[in-house]
């Protein structure tokens, strides 16, 4: 039982980067993984007329990752979102292809990207580039339909998984925007002025745990044109913006729509935040799980000022975490300092290590005294 215990225990630390690249929408995917569809452009016959070249994919993936990043299309405008474009493959750590499947059936190829994440954390820090993080993410609640020929269809993922045609979810999980959808198909709400009460946008806000609630209506005429009417409310009924689109190809209505969510949603935290940066903690004479568990929660608890806290290794009593954060160097070395029963031992801000010991192991039994690494293997071995 204390076996199963400690690897449940441990399983919560592993870093973002060791998530799959493909992670669906309930996992949590790295910021820095990403997939890009890698398919041959068809006529009409069916004939292939271009195929994909890797290298213009990988820099359209790092445009997709810029932008994931910040929340900010005006990143790709900057000199140095530029140079990232530009010299994109150089911060790959690797790439792979993958087929891609609906109901079971290959119907595609992807590329999944795996950009370097601690050296392009060092690179924003430099140039004085803000990551929008994953924590401070607002989940939306999600009313879509779409109308054609005077019959509507209310968007679920139900409905999606037979409507390749209209399915809109993969560009909000490249920007890593999550998503909800109601339950059940009574009480759909429309983007119709005046046409849902501020009552009913709280209670559907309230029952999901979301901060923010979408509702969306796709038209398309005779003429193959569309249209697309949208609303965003808050957690307090309030409306706070809209848009009215046309054009003949939908997937850039959608993107435009869910490009203009994003750019209001990570607006404020860009005003408020400092830059970013990224630290190396070493924890040493670390005596139990449950010690780590509680270093962790530490960690995770001091915003703003901490953003993301990863378990990089742990090998016999020493613990390392990779730490981001925003504001000064010194005011984070202080920070850590002030963990109980912590002592400094070293510090460097050129290389942005420190490390620190716990005390009070004396008083500790000996049989408490235990390898984590070890034991962590050893239960990684029984859960395979």
């Amino acid at each position: 039982m204390r076996s199963f215990i400690l690897i449940a225990l441990l399983m919560a630390f592993i870093p973002l980067n060791a998530v799959k690249a493909n992670s669906g929408s309930n996992g949590t995917p790295s910021l820095f993984n990403l997939v890009e569809t890698f398919d041959p452009e068809i006529d009409a016959s069916g004939k292939v007329v271009k195929s994909p070249d890797l290298n213009d994919k990988i820099r359209q993936g790092m445009r997709h990752l810029l932008v994931r990043l910040t929340g900010d299309h005006a990143i790709l405008r900057s000199e140095e979102g530029k140079a990232f474009v530009a010299d994109a493959k150089a911060w790959l750590t690797s790439y792979y292809f993958e087929p891609r499947k609906e109901e079971g059936v290959t119907v595609g190829q992807n590329l999944v990207l795996v950009f370097d994440r601690q050296r392009m954390l060092k690179a924003f820090q430099t140039g004085q580039i803000l990551i929008w993080p994953l924590s401070e993410r607002p989940e939306t609640l999600v009313y879509g339909s779409f109308v054609q020929a005077g019959s509507i269809l209310k968007l679920n993922p139900e409905t999606l998984s037979y409507r390749p045609d209209i399915e809109f979810r993969a560009y909000p999980g490249l920007l890593a925007l999550p998503l909800d959808f109601p339950e059940g198909n009574q009480g759909w709400i429309y983007p119709l002025a005046g046409g849902a009460g501020s009552s009913d946008i709280q209670e559907r806000l309230i029952e999901s745990a979301s901060q923010y609630l979408l509702t969306f209506q796709v038209t398309k005429s005779n003429s193959q044109q569309y249209e697309l009417q949208w609303r965003v409310y808050s957690a307090s009924g309030t409306e706070l913006f809209s848009g009215q689109q046309q054009g003949a190809q939908l997937p850039a209505l959608m993107e435009a729509m869910f490009d203009r969510l994003m750019a209001n949603y990570s607006y404020g935290y860009r005003q408020n935040a400092s830059v970013l940066g990224v630290a190396t903690l070493g924890i040493n004479q670390v005596a139990s799980a449950e010690q780590l568990i509680e270093l962790e929660s530490y960690l995770v608890a001091q915003k703003p000022t901490i953003h993301q806290v990863s378990l990089n290794s742990i090998k016999g009593q020493r613990a390392e975490f990779e730490v981001v954060y925003q504001g000064r160097y010194e005011s984070l070395v202080a920070l850590f300092s002030r963990i109980d029963n912590a002592r400094l031992l070293s510090e460097s801000a050129l290389t942005g290590k420190v490390e620190l010991k716990l005390r009070g192991l004396a008083e500790r039994p000996e049989t408490q005294l235990i390898d984590l690494s070890k034991e962590y293997e050893t239960n990684l071995r029984e859960e395979r």
